[in-house]
């Protein structure tokens, strides 16, 4: 198994090509994205949007938490979800109470929402952006083919909370799987390395 030391190296670069402050190396895309929900705030039994125009491990990261996958209607010109359906859906199906999205339909808060970067697409981040502000939705971005792409000038990948990366053998750079988490928040990082490692505590003294 690689060094610590090279595990750290990869790490350090690889938030500085992506332009973030932070990135931890995960077994997997999946357990990345599993890991930056968990570590956001769902809980068991809330929905999370996610687009219909994925891979099954999108919505397989919401199911490992108890979560319920709200699928949502993609646009042709980005391949990602669409900002515009999406704004005028929830105004349907969803009010907020006390500053949680809830679906009036199902009584679950709708906690999420989770951009995925199509073939390396740019999903529409912006108009995004201000739908999650909108609705108080946390955004976790799918950035598993995005690696290297962007979106206004910025990297795919830096707009959410955190974003989760691949390196399985179809992606931008493979190491034949594995993945990582990326964000600007040390405390989500840190606790995202302390799951990741089997959650070990020091031994009492």
């Amino acid at each position: 198994s690689p060094s610590p030391k090279y595990v750290s190296k990869f790490e350090e670069d690889l938030a500085r090509y992506v332009g973030v402050k932070y990135a931890v190396a995960i077994v997997n895309g999946t357990s990345a994205l599993h890991l930056a929900l968990l570590i956001s705030g769902v809980q068991e039994g809330d929905e999370v949007l996610v687009p219909s125009l994925s891979f099954v491990a999108t919505a397989n990261a919401v199911k490992y938490l108890g979560a319920t996958p709200h699928f949502v209607d993609a646009e042709e010109e980005s391949l990602g979800i669409d900002p515009d359906k999406l704004s005028m859906y929830l105004e349907v199906v969803s009010k907020i109470e006390s500053g949680r999205c809830v679906n009036k339909k199902t009584g679950r808060r709708i906690s999420a929402i989770v951009p995925m970067h199509t073939f390396g697409h740019a999903s529409k981040m912006d108009e995004l952006a201000d739908v999650a502000r909108k609705f108080n939705l946390i955004i976790i971005e799918d950035a598993a083919e995005a690696l290297g792409s962007h979106y206004k000038g910025q990297n795919c990948g830096t707009f959410g909370e955190m974003a989760a990366l691949s390196f399985n053998g179809n992606k931008i750079i493979t190491t034949s799987g594995g993945g990582a988490l990326v964000s600007n928040n040390k405390e989500y990082i840190d606790q995202a390395r302390f799951l990741a490692t089997q959650a070990r505590d020091d031994a009492p003294h």
